[in-house]
């Protein structure tokens, strides 16, 4: 008997030991991680003082913008890229927005969307968006992550006020029509094969200093949609190349999008200017194995690894 009630004594006090694979004590992973680093991306504020048109509330883009510099900069974001069309029109609806950005105190990087051409003509070489001595696109690299900014306006109907180079957008817009593209739209651009050829340079020297990358674009490449760079395949084409890429982020689908590609994740984020009360932003925390997308407002929060 004296045997029975020491063996039930030991049970007992097994069963009582704190569990040591209790939620209490795992260590989830990131748990008490932080990240390398952390960037924020708006897309497509298409701000100017006009009335509403539809689903896009122009005017209140200037307060979304306020709300989404104030956040990231809460947030510790070590930048913010614009990934195009922050005014919907006229010259002077630049300072307001740029005023917001500047006031943050947060450093904004700025690639070119097809409305931010919505200027006179006589102003399109000037916008103050355009970076790297007016050239659209250009890169930079941080904590050994390339960015490369990409100018998806160089071949188009609306981003120049030189005739010849309006001839080439009619051009290739014509050949894309006669072929019954799905991206063959007036307001979609293309690149050159000089900014082509630039970028695979880029994505060489990135392989060579072992630096993993990210592309910036206003247009997208992936899926298949109306709104796609005009030679989206020939970049595709490029890409495939190379496997040190993560992600190509851009914004001219208002709707947002994702896609993958030779294991690169396309990301399209919400355009800010659509609806009158959500804001679209997101937070992106870099690690070293995947990246986290915290959306804010419409837009969605997403894990991408690689």
């Amino acid at each position: 008997m004296r045997l029975l009630f020491t063996s039930l004594a030991v049970l007992i006090s097994y069963f009582s030991m704190p569990d040591k694979n209790s939620s209490a004590d795992i260590q989830f992973p990131d748990q008490n991680k932080k990240p390398i680093f952390s960037f924020g991306l708006i897309a497509d504020a298409q701000y100017s003082d006009n009335n509403p048109v539809g689903t896009r509330f122009y005017r209140l883009s200037s307060q979304k913008l306020k709300e989404a510099a104030e956040s990231l900069k809460r947030d510790s974001a070590d930048f913010i890229i614009n990934l195009g069309d922050i005014i919907d029109k006229d010259f002077e609806s630049y300072k307001k927005v740029l005023d917001i950005l500047r006031a943050s105190g947060v450093k904004t990087y700025h690639i070119t969307g097809n409305h931010d051409y919505s200027v006179d003509p006589k102003l399109k070489n000037k916008l103050p968006v355009l970076q790297n001595s007016k050239k659209g696109y250009f890169s930079f690299v941080h904590e050994h992550f390339r960015f490369i900014f990409l100018d998806g306006n160089e071949i188009s109907i609306y981003s120049s006020g030189n005739k010849t180079a309006i001839k080439q957008g009619e051009d290739t817009l014509v050949s894309m029509k006669a072929r019954g593209d799905i991206n063959a739209m007036d307001w979609n651009g293309g690149m050159s094969k000089n900014q082509l050829t630039w970028l695979n340079d880029q994505l060489t020297e990135a392989t060579k200093e072992n630096e993993k990358v990210f592309i910036i674009c206003h247009f997208p490449v992936v899926p298949e949609n109306v709104h796609n760079l005009y030679n989206y395949k020939e970049v595709l084409s490029i890409l495939k190349n190379y496997h040190n890429i993560v992600a190509w982020f851009n914004g001219h689908n208002h709707a947002g999008n994702y896609g993958s590609f030779n294991m690169i994740h396309f990301v399209t984020i919400k355009g800010m200017v659509e609806t009158e009360e959500n804001n679209s932003f997101a937070l992106v925390e870099v690690y070293s194995d995947k990246v986290l997308i915290k959306g804010y407002g419409r837009e969605e929060s997403r894990t991408l690894t690689y």
